[in-house]
C-alpha cells in the first residue's frame, strides 16, 4: 500500500505534518459504560458539528476500534506520528509503552501502543471525536480537549442491549459483563504504570437524556469552552 499521511488522510491540501501546529485540538474523547451508545452520541455530535463548521477547510472525524485498527494495520500513520512523537515533549502514556520495551509484549499490546500514537495525533491535528479505546488516558496532556463519561444503571443497560440484539435479558447482562471484563483489562494497561485518576469533564446518565439530548448539550459545551465558535 502507498504511503498515507496524516495531512492526507485528513485532506488537507499543502499540510506538511512535520510542521507544528500553533495549538492542537479540538477533540473529544468518548468514554462509556457497554450499553450506553457512545458511538451513536459521536455521530450525531460530528453531523452537528460538521454543519455548524460547514465553511471550514477541514471537517469532524469520528474514530472507534474499527477504524483506528485499521489505520494501524493498513497504512504508515502510526509510523509518522510515532516519529513526531519522539521529537516532541515525552508523555505518561508513551512513557508507559516504553516501559514495556524489555518485557515480552504481547500483539494486542503493540496494536494498542499505535492506536495510542494514533489518537494523540489526529487530536493534535483536531476535530477529531474518539469513542472508547482509553482515549482520555491516551489525550490527557494534550490541551483543546473535551473528555466525556457516559453511564447510566446496570437494569437500563441490559434492557437496551436485550432491545437492540433481539435477545432475552439474561443474556443480555451476560453480554455486558463479557465487554466490561474487556474493558477492565484496558484501564489496568495504564493505571499499571500510572495509578493516577484521569478526571472527566462531563458525566452524563444515559437513562435521563437520549443521544440527541447529549450530542447538542457537547456542542453547548464546546462552545463555553471555546473549542468551536459560537
Amino acid at each position: 500500500m502507498p504511503r498515507i499521511t496524516l495531512a492526507s488522510y485528513l485532506g488537507l491540501p499543502g499540510s506538511d505534518p512535520t510542521v507544528p501546529r500553533t495549538q492542537p485540538g479540538p477533540f473529544v474523547t468518548i468514554s462509556r459504560q457497554y450499553g450506553c451508545g457512545g458511538y451513536l452520541v459521536g455521530q450525531i455530535l460530528v453531523e452537528l458539528l460538521n454543519e455548524k463548521e460547514k465553511n471550514s477547510f477541514q471537517g469532524w472525524r469520528i474514530y472507534n476500534k474499527f477504524i483506528l485498527n485499521q489505520l494501524a494495520t493498513e497504512t504508515e500513520l502510526a509510523v509518522e506520528l510515532l516519529e513526531r512523537e519522539r521529537r516532541s515533549k515525552p508523555s505518561v502514556v508513551l512513557d508507559f509503552f516504553r516501559s514495556l520495551a524489555g518485557e515480552r509484549i504481547p500483539p494486542g499490546v503493540e496494536i494498542r501502543r499505535q492506536i495510542t500514537i494514533l489518537m494523540r495525533g489526529l487530536a493534535v491535528y483536531g476535530r477529531a471525536v474518539f469513542v472508547g479505546q482509553g482515549g482520555v488516558h491516551a489525550t490527557d496532556d494534550i490541551p483543546r480537549g473535551l473528555s466525556v463519561r457516559l453511564e447510566a444503571p446496570r437494569g437500563w443497560r441490559v434492557r437496551e442491549i436485550a432491545s437492540q440484539q433481539g435477545v432475552d435479558e439474561s443474556r443480555a447482562g451476560a453480554i455486558i459483563e463479557e465487554k466490561e471484563l474487556e474493558r477492565e483489562y484496558l484501564r489496568k494497561l495504564y493505571t499499571r504504570q500510572s495509578p493516577r485518576e484521569v478526571p472527566f469533564q462531563l458525566t452524563y446518565d444515559c437513562s435521563a437524556f437520549s443521544t440527541q439530548q447529549i450530542a447538542e448539550h457537547l456542542v453547548q459545551a464546546l462552545e463555553i469552552r471555546g473549542l468551536v465558535r459560537g
